[in-house]
């Protein structure tokens, strides 16, 4: 599947109202002004502005597509949780000797949220004359949930065999609402392992790290200040090698760790709370943002604390 199909999938699921196109070109044109900013920055001020100009050039790309996966998911999760009772006031409208088409316009509740649209969209297909099997068909493909698609592959099946579709639909109904319900008991159980992820890379790992940085510069900087031979007093000999590594490298040796841990960690809690790596993408910009204030914060501290000394 290519960038354009990806784009076009998810556009769809999210139920925005912008052309693809569109998206593509704000896509492409983020890249191209800050690719040409940063060249001016870098010839202006050096190195390090332009590196902080391709930071936030990846920080827009993702958070423009995150947010549109999140929103889809968002739409999914929702449509999951009342598709019990969308099922179930369909079924009861069948049984109550209404008319299918009519059954559907009337099952359309605005509390349903993004799954009304689909069920009312099915009702006016049913109205045009297309048969009921390929209406449902029709439900999954702006929502990207696999629970309604598995729901609409059981009914359509139903139906080819011949099946009656209230019955059918209360059955759906309830073990939907029972899979939901275990769903949300595993959830709970497992919730105690994402905090403890959620916790130790966002507030451990930069506490850590800051500590780390402040004690390997003090150990450079006693380094360059006092030579050797003055440490050598009496019966104590203190030797004291020359640390070869620059503050700026173990700076941004500990950004990075911390930006590698911060994505692979938005991913495991996702995976862990909703069984959804790109659930996860939204914990990323919390994490980062998380580290790199703590971050900050500790060390700050640590060198207005010890400069006293």
């Amino acid at each position: 599947m290519g960038y354009v199909d990806f784009v076009d999938k998810y556009i769809k699921y999210s139920g925005l109202k912008i052309e693809v196109e569109q998206f593509i070109k704000i896509a492409y044109l983020l890249p191209i002004v800050f690719i040409s900013f940063s060249i001016l920055l870098y010839v202006l001020f050096g190195l390090f502005s332009c590196i902080i100009a391709i930071l936030v050039l990846i920080i827009l790309e993702s958070i423009l597509h995150i947010s549109l996966i999140s929103i889809s998911n968002r739409r999914a999760s929702i449509s999951e949780e009342m598709l019990p009772d969308a099922l179930r006031l369909i079924s009861s409208n069948l049984r109550a000797g209404i008319l299918p088409e009519k059954a559907f316009i009337e099952s359309a509740r605005p509390e349903f949220g993004p799954l009304s649209e689909q069920i009312r969209e099915a009702g006016k297909s049913l109205m045009f004359g297309e048969q009921i099997k390929d209406v449902f068909n029709k439900i999954p493909e702006k929502i990207n949930s696999s629970i309604l698609r598995k729901t609409i592959t059981l009914i359509s099946e139903g139906i080819t065999k011949g099946g009656n579709l209230a019955p059918l639909l209360d059955g759906l109904s309830d073990d939907i609402k029972s899979s939901l319900i275990l769903r949300k008991d595993i959830k709970a159980q497992v919730s105690s392992y994402s905090m403890f992820i959620f916790l130790a890379i966002g507030i451990g790992a930069p506490l850590l790290y800051a500590s780390s940085l402040f004690l390997v510069e003090t150990l450079i900087s006693l380094g360059t200040i006092l030579p050797t031979e003055s440490l050598q007093t009496g019966t104590l000999s203190l030797a004291l090698t020359k640390i070869n590594l620059s503050k700026e490298f173990l700076f941004y040796y500990s950004i990075t760790l911390m930006s590698v841990s911060s994505i692979f960690g938005g991913i495991l809690i996702g995976l862990i709370r909703e069984g959804k790596e790109f659930a996860g993408l939204k914990y990323i910009p919390i994490l980062l943002l998380l580290d790199i204030c703590i971050f900050y914060i500790v060390k700050f501290v640590l060198l207005a604390s010890f400069a006293v000394f």
